[in-house]
This record gives C-alpha cells, structure tokens and sequence, in this order.
C-alpha cells in the first residue's frame, strides 16, 4: 500500500517535471529567437544636407544603428559635393565655369543627364536643366527651402530675360559616358534631380547594409524601405492658414514621392508670386500651378517628373504618367480662383484622403 502511494507520488512529480522542462524550453527558444532576431531603432538629422534638413529613421541588427546612419549621412553629403551649384569645387561648378571646353564626365552624374534627357522629351522641351542661368538671374540661389517675400526682389528686366533665354536649351549639351560639352554661357542644374537621386543612393547603400527598413526624409522627398505597414503622408497647404496647414494625404508603404510647389522657394510683388520653377520657352515662372506630389519606386524619377508635371498643363501631365507604370500624381492649381486637384486614378488605392 505504501509502495504504491510513493509510486503514485513519484510518477505526478516527473509531469510536474517535464512541464517546467517544456516551460524551460519554451522560455529559452524564445529568447533565442529575440536574440537572433533582435533589432535596434534610430533616428538622426542633419540639418545642413541637400539646402534642407534630412532626417532618417532606421532599423537594424546592429546595435550602432546611429552610427550607421551617421555614415549614410557621410555618402549623401558626398553627392551632395558633386552637384552644389553654389559650390566652386563641385563638378557641376567646374563644368559650368568650363566655357565651352570638353569637361570629364562623372558617373554619377551621367545618369542623371540621361534622366533629364528622357524628362526633357517627355515634357517636350519644358524640363530643361539648361535654366540655371535663368534662376541665377531671378535670384533664386541657394538661400534655403523659401524666400521670405520681404526681401524686396523684383522681376528681371524682360529685355534681360530675352538676352538669357539664348544661352538656354537642352539640345546645345553635348555628352557620353566619358566626357560633356557646354556651349559658352550654358550652364547646367540638378536642382529638379539631386534630391531624389542622393535619397536612392542613400536608400541602396543602407540595404545593402542590411537595414531592416528606414525612412529619409528631405521634406518636400522622402523614400521609404521595408516598412511592415503603410505610413501617412501628408502634402502641404499651398496657401496655408494657422488652422489649415495640409490639404491631403495617402499612404505609402515603400517607395518614394517628391512634391514640387511654388511656396517653396519664391518672392511675391506687386500681388503676384514669382517662383523657382521657370519655363524655359518663356523665362518666367509658372503661374496658376500651386503644388504637384509624385509617387514613384525611384526618388530621383518621383523628384524630376514633380517638376516636369508642374510645367505642363494639369491634364496633359496626367496623359504623361501614364508612361510611367506604377506612378500616381496629384496635382493642385487655380480654376476660376480656387484651388483644385487632379489626381490619377491609381491615389484610391493609396487611400487618398482631400482635406476641405
């Protein structure tokens, strides 16, 4: 009788037993699943990148995750060296100081030509990166992401603008893989490019890191990687008002959009906003187009066909993204004094929301 109750006792002990030992089990595969599994979150700005503030936001298996984004900076701001228009030792500087000497192509910048070429033809003739010496001479030179409208500018003499307009034209470039020529007087800009391409280098390099995800902001750019859910965008009030500063948003999961506006580098006079946008048939900025958001895989095609779609007519631009498979666009402008939008069918899907 004793035998059988120690029996009996002993059996209920080894469940006990192999119930803490599965428990055990469970507790330890769990922690090695997070520890082979665990990652770590930063984010850092710079605040002197790209004339703006760039800010990224990363996941990694490296615990120096900040200093990874760190060296992401380093890269952006050696791109950055390359196209400054404003900087004499750029060699976006160097080719347009070359007057009309054969100048050594960079790699670098070569595939930002050839996009500026597609964007050219498909714009017909309307994007043209030709159109610096027209934005030097209406002042817009590199004084930050707005001009305050107190600074007293005024239009350019329209006798000055015709003389500029002759030294302006895609068609006078002449380039390959090795080398690009510039007639004497033509000067070059990647102001509508540069932004989007350094936003895909950055995003390239920090996957083949071996990011998780992240997200680089250059506000009015952004790209987005590895993103398990959809993030909210929002696009500026072209006209804001203190209880009013969106008009809309969408959602994005990855990819990249960009947003070209004429509240973002301007002067107003004589009742009228005059802006960095410029149409190179006439030499003077665009009117009655307030703000134009593309979304597209690559940031440098999202940020050039933002300014490519603001210089053409609202339906027309609608007609050219359709070249473009996996691009949406919404487009702001004036219509007998309001502010209206145009929007590809494809912004539904992006859960499209229009503030009123």
């Amino acid at each position: 009788m004793n035998c059988s109750v120690l029996k009996n006792k002993g059996s209920l002990m080894s469940k006990k037993e192999i119930v803490s030992l599965a428990i055990l089990v469970v507790v330890i595969g769990y922690g090695a699943w997070n520890y082979f599994h665990r990652s770590y979150r930063d984010t850092r700005m710079d605040q002197d990148l790209l004339d703006t503030v760039v800010t990224i936001s990363a996941k990694s298996k490296d615990k120096n995750v900040g200093a990874e984004i760190d060296s992401v900076f380093a890269y952006m701001h050696t791109l950055e060296a390359k196209f400054d228009d404003y900087d004499s030792l750029s060699w976006i500087s160097k080719l347009n100081a070359a007057d009309g000497k054969t100048f050594p192509m960079d790699p670098d910048a070569y595939e930002l030509i050839c996009l500026a070429d597609s964007l050219h033809k498909v714009s017909h003739g309307l994007f043209d990166i030709t159109v610096k010496p027209l934005y030097d001479l209406w002042g817009f030179s590199k004084v930050g992401t707005a001009l305050a409208d107190t600074l007293s500018q005024v239009p350019p003499d329209s006798l000055v603008i015709k003389e500029t307009l002759k030294r302006v034209g895609f068609d006078r470039i002449r380039y390959n893989k090795k080398s690009i020529t510039l007639p004497a007087g033509t000067q070059i800009t990647f102001g509508a490019l540069a932004k989007g391409y350094a936003l895909d280098k950055a995003r390239e390099l920090m996957e083949k890191r071996g990011f998780l995800s992240g997200q680089i902001d250059c506000t009015s750019s952004m790209t987005f990687f590895g993103q398990p859910i959809a993030q909210i965008v929002s696009i500026q009030h072209p006209r804001p008002q203190p209880q009013k500063q969106t008009i809309g948003s969408f959602k994005i999961k990855n990819g990249s959009l960009s947003t070209s506006g004429d509240y973002q580098t301007y002067f107003d006079y004589a009742g009228r906003r005059y802006h960095h946008i410029i149409d190179p048939r006439t030499g003077y900025p665009v009117q009655n187009i307030y703000s134009v958001t593309v979304i597209n895989p690559s940031g440098a095609l999202s940020d050039g066909l933002s300014t490519a779609l603001f210089l053409l007519h609202p339906e027309e631009a609608m007609q050219v993204i359709k070249r473009y498979p996996g691009t949406n666009a919404v487009i702001f402008y004036q219509e007998n004094g309001n502010i209206v939008s145009l929007k590809s069918l494809g912004m539904k899907d992006l859960d499209w929301r229009e503030e009123q």
